[in-house]
């Protein structure tokens, strides 16, 4: 057979290519494809509001008294006494690293670790945390409201997370402040 092919170098080139495409989509039907986004997220649970570990990455932008700040969080939620909040954006910081211990809300300044309430001047997506105190935002995250008396959320969408629902765009509304919070990644587990 291979005295067939010899004289008929087009038809090994065929032959090979057809040979890499074959190769290629064997390959390809393989790889596991990764979460649908547009699986029909109420036919999953929406997650409980005590559910922990679980870690929320994502953005905000808060606008109160005229003034719009932006930021973007990593909110690591250990259980439901323990959570460590890191914070970075333009309004004229850098990574802010807060931790809840309890009732204790503290900052962590390298080496340092100070109460929240000793710092002077927060930017104002700090000052609404510390105001809202972290389990209350935490449980946010998560689509509840703590009470209508500390904000309303509207959950604008919600993105799966097997076997869970979770918020994926939202609005928090509260006396004088509107912030926009979009969760880009959810990872649930140990931590």
């Amino acid at each position: 057979m291979s005295d067939w092919l010899v004289g008929r170098p087009r038809l090994i080139q065929r032959i090979q290519c057809l040979f890499w495409v074959v190769i290629m989509l064997s390959h390809l039907g393989c790889v596991a494809p990764g979460m649908d986004k547009n699986v029909d997220p109420p036919l999953l649970t929406t997650a409980p509001a005590d559910l922990s570990p679980w870690t929320a990455t994502g953005k905000l932008a808060l606008t109160a008294d005229g003034e719009t700040h932006t930021a973007r969080f990593q909110w690591e939620r250990h259980d439901a006494t323990h959570d460590t909040v890191s914070v970075s954006g333009p309004f004229s910081m850098n990574r802010v690293v807060l931790e809840r211990d309890g009732a204790n809300f503290n900052w962590r300044d390298g080496d340092s670790i100070r109460p929240v309430s000793e710092i002077a001047t927060l930017a104002p997506p700090l000052q609404l945390l510390t105001t809202h105190q972290p389990e209350i935002f935490g449980q946010w995250l998560l689509g509840y409201p703590a009470n209508l008396e500390q904000g309303q959320i509207e959950v604008l969408s919600w993105q799966p997370v097997p076997p869970w629902r979770l918020p994926e765009q939202m609005i928090v509304s509260g006396d004088g402040y509107t912030m926009k919070i979009r969760i880009t990644n959810w990872e649930m587990g140990s931590q």
